[in-house]
């Protein structure tokens, strides 16, 4: 989302979507007024997931507008230049191996602490994690 190319159609889109998760976790605290705290965090998490979204939308538009034509076209050139693009890859590679390993980790400290659940979703998150990158190779194997 961030690398990815935005145009006015992609602000206004993201703007659109924080904006409803935004309303979303406000109404929902004010209209249902939840007792648990996991409730109350998550809607929190909601507020503040549409906030950031539409701060950078807002601002992604406003760059737009200031940013000179010559400066964004240079942009876009850099972005897809190839070596840009290996570098990006390699430092998403890291990354993921890094966040594997976390991931990995965090089911043997759950499992450790006597926490089967997060063990299980975390568990869960890396067999997803690893089917996607796998996939993911054997795919852009194909178009190489």
């Amino acid at each position: 989302m961030c690398r990815g190319k935005w145009n006015k159609q992609m602000c206004l889109i993201m703007l659109l979507v924080g904006i409803a998760s935004l309303l979303y976790g406000l109404l929902s605290f004010l209209i249902i007024q939840p007792e648990g705290h996991s409730q109350n965090t998550l809607l929190g998490m909601f507020t503040g997931f549409g906030a950031g979204i539409c701060a950078v939308a807002v601002f992604r538009m406003i760059r737009e507008k200031v940013v000179s034509k010559e400066k964004l076209e240079q942009e876009e050139i850099d972005r897809q230049d190839e070596r840009n693009i290996a570098i990006s890859r390699a430092a998403f590679s890291v990354g993921y191996c890094v966040a594997f390993g976390l991931i990995a980790v965090l089911i043997f400290l759950f499992m450790g602490l006597g926490y089967p659940v997060p063990s299980y979703i975390c568990l869960a998150v890396l067999y997803l994690t690893a089917g996607a990158a796998f996939i993911a190779r054997k795919v852009l194997e194909k178009k190489m």
